[in-house]
C-alpha cells in the first residue's frame, strides 16, 4: 500500500513539475528503463541519440533517465545555457566500468613503448564509456562508435592505422571485424586485470580487443538460440551485436538497438521475433506488437540493473527541486575532459557521415 502510495505522489509530482517547466524541461529515458519512467519522456532512445537531439533544443533543463554515461554524453554535447540532471547517480554500467581511465593508460602505455610510427596505435571507443576514455581516444587521434557503425569506424582506423585498440566491448569489436573481413589470427585480446608479461605479439596484431562485456548481452547463449528453435520453427532470431560471436552467428539478423526495434515494427503480422537484448526493452516491444509474437531469447530474460535503478519517485524528486530552484543530481564534465571527447565524436561523424 505504501508502494502504491508514492508511486500516486510521484506521478502527481511530475506531472506538476512538467507543467510548471514548460519547454524548460526536457525529459529523455533510455530504451531500457521502467516503463514508469519511460512514460514520462519527451524522446526516448539510444544514449548517443538523445544527447543529440537534447543539444539541438532549447530546453534549459536536460533530464536523463538511464545510467552515468549517458548523462555525461549528454553533458558534453549540450549547449553552454542548458544543465543535464540524472534522477540516479548511481546507477552505473557495467560494460563501461570495465575500462578505467588509468588501466587504458597503462596499457596504452605498454603498447607504444619502443614502437616506431610505422607500428602506430590508434584507439576506438563504444559509445558506452565514461567521458575520460572518450577524451582519451579524443586526444589520441581516434574516434568513438555506436553498435550501429561501429564496422564504419573500425574500417576507417584499419586503413589509416596499422593497430587498432578497440574498447571496451570486446564482443562488438569482434563482431564489427568479423564484418570487416578482419580474422582471429589478426587479433588479440587486452586483459586489463591480467596485463600480459610478453607485449610483443601484440605489437603484430591489427585488432587489440579490450576485455569488456556488456552483462546483459552476454548471458546469451548457443543454447537459448537452439531451444528457441525447436520450439518455435518459425521463429526469426535477432540480436544486438554486445552478444557473444557464436550467438551472432546462429541469429537470423544482429543489429543495434534502433534496428531491433525497426525491425519487428516493419514484420508482418504473425511475425515470430526472439530478441537477444535487454527484457525492458523486449517486453515494450511485445506490448507495442501485439499482432506478433515476441519473445526474448533467453529464459528467464536478463535485465540491466543499472538501468533499473531509476523509479518514477527519482524523476519526481529531480523535478520537483528544480520547480522549488534547487539543482538536484547536476551532472557536469570538466571542459578538460568534455573538448577532447567532442573530438572523438566529431571524428566519429565525419567518418559516418
Amino acid at each position: 500500500m505504501k508502494e502504491d502510495w508514492l508511486q500516486k505522489r510521484a506521478i502527481a509530482q511530475v506531472e506538476e513539475a512538467k507543467r510548471k517547466l514548460g519547454d524548460e524541461l526536457l525529459i529523455l529515458a533510455h530504451h531500457y528503463q521502467r516503463d514508469e519512467v519511460v512514460r514520462w519522456a519527451d524522446f526516448r532512445g539510444d544514449s548517443l541519440e538523445l544527447s543529440r537531439r537534447a543539444a539541438a533544443t532549447h530546453a534549459r533543463y536536460i533530464v536523463f533517465c538511464g545510467v552515468r554515461f549517458m548523462a555525461e554524453t549528454a553533458a558534453i554535447l549540450a549547449q553552454p545555457a542548458q544543465q543535464v540532471f540524472t534522477p540516479r547517480p548511481d546507477a552505473g554500467c557495467f560494460l563501461a566500468d570495465q575500462a578505467r581511465i588509468e588501466q587504458v593508460q597503462s596499457a596504452w602505455k605498454a603498447l607504444t613503448r619502443g614502437i616506431d610510427a610505422s607500428r602506430g596505435l590508434v584507439p576506438i571507443t563504444y559509445v558506452n564509456s565514461d567521458a575520460e576514455i572518450k577524451a582519451f581516444v579524443g586526444q589520441h587521434g581516434g574516434a568513438m562508435c555506436t553498435s550501429a557503425n561501429a564496422g564504419k569506424v573500425l574500417a576507417w582506423a584499419l586503413r589509416k592505422y596499422p593497430r587498432v585498440l578497440f574498447l571496451p566491448d570486446q564482443h562488438l569489436g569482434h563482431n564489427a571485424a568479423y564484418q570487416e573481413g578482419i580474422v582471429d589470427k589478426e587479433i588479440l585480446f587486452w586483459d586489463p586485470r591480467f596485463p600480459p608479461s610478453d607485449i610483443g605479439p601484440f605489437h603484430r596484431a591489427r585488432l587489440i580487443l579490450w576485455r569488456g562485456a556488456c552483462n546483459v548481452h552476454v548471458r546469451f547463449l548457443p543454447t537459448d538460440v537452439q531451444h528457441v528453435r525447436e520450439k518455435y520453427p518459425e521463429v526469426k532470431v535477432i540480436v544486438h551485436p554486445e552478444c557473444r560471436e557464436d550467438v551472432v552467428s546462429l541469429a537470423d539478423e544482429m543489429g543495434s538497438t534502433s534496428y531491433i526495434i525497426r525491425a519487428i515494427r516493419e514484420s508482418p503480422p504473425g511475425s515470430v521475433w526472439a530478441v537477444g537484448t535487454e527484457e525492458h526493452l523486449v517486453a515494450r516491444l511485445r506490448a507495442e506488437n501485439p499482432e506478433k509474437k515476441i519473445l526474448s531469447l533467453k529464459d528467464p530474460p536478463p535485465y540491466c540493473i543499472g538501468m533499473s535503478l531509476t523509479r518514477a519517485t527519482d524523476l519526481a524528486h529531480v523535478l520537483t527541486s528544480l520547480v522549488k530552484g534547487r539543482e538536484t543530481g547536476v551532472v557536469k564534465v570538466p571542459e578538460k575532459v568534455a573538448a577532447p571527447a567532442h573530438v572523438a565524436l566529431n571524428r566519429m561523424l565525419e567518418i559516418t557521415g
